[in-house]
This record gives C-alpha cells, structure tokens and sequence, in this order.
C-alpha cells in the first residue's frame, strides 16, 4: 500500500529499497523502520522546499533545517550530577558490584548520553510538529516515532 505525504507518493518499491538499510527482527519491522524515515525524510523535504532552503546538498539543508529548529540545552555538571545521583546503580563498577564508579569518571559519558538523549526528543517533537501540519496517509507517523 503507497504512504503520501502530502501530494507525494512514497511507493512500496521505495520502501523495500529502503529496507536493507534497516535491519530487523522481522520484515514488518524493517518495513515499519523504512516507511519511517522516508515518510520522515519528506516531511523534512517539504519543510526545506517551503523555507526556500538552496544552499547545499539536499541533506545539508535537511540536516541544517533540523539544527535550527532542534535547541538542546547543554548538560551542566549539575545535571550530570543529579542524573548520575538518580541512576546510581547504573555506575557499579562491573569487576565489583559493590562500588560505584566515581562521578569525574563518567561525567563525559552522562553529559553525551544527555545530550543526544535531548537531541533525539527534539528531533522527534520537530517531526511530530511536521507531521500534524501534513496529510499522511498510509503510514501512521506518531505511531512510529
């Protein structure tokens, strides 16, 4: 079954093209995780056409329209800290269960972590908000992310 997005038709041969680039456990979920990001990938065109972007490729302007729309706010020592303080057993020492690893040696790791956790939800909120200013049909995006 063809997905639109808009008046743009992604058909089912596009989306068994995409498929091998998402390996899956079953062939609805690679299906699934194809259909997602071309539907995806054409909001984001869109959304270029409709700003008038021309500078670049195609994915420096999807990757540029995503940076300006995307804020992640930087992870603080302060924040590290508190995550590392709720999530304490996650930093036991894997040679000795009953010591936790110290804060100065995985802060990099939590302020990493934090940030591309951030970046993930910004992206996703950005496509989501796409998305409800778009007809989609056959593929449900909200579903999906």
């Amino acid at each position: 079954m063809p997905i639109f997005v808009g008046d743009v038709e992604i058909t089912d041969n596009a989306v068994f093209n995409e498929m091998q680039y998402h390996p899956a456990p079953s062939m609805e979920a690679a299906r699934n995780a194809a259909a997602q990001a071309l539907v995806v990938r054409e909001l984001l065109r869109q959304e270029a056409r409709r700003q008038k972007r021309k500078i670049g490729d195609e994915d420096a302007r999807l990757m540029g329209l995503i940076e300006e729309a995307v804020c992640v706010p930087a992870a603080t020592t302060e924040i590290c800290r508190h995550y590392y303080e709720q999530n304490e057993a996650r930093f036991r020492a894997s040679n000795m269960p009953d010591q936790v690893v110290p804060f100065d040696a995985v802060e990099d790791k939590i302020r990493d972590y934090l940030q591309t956790r951030s970046m993930r939800e910004g992206i996703r909120s950005y496509v989501l908000s796409l998305a409800e200013q778009t007809r989609i049909a056959g593929f449900d995006i909200s579903a999906a992310l």
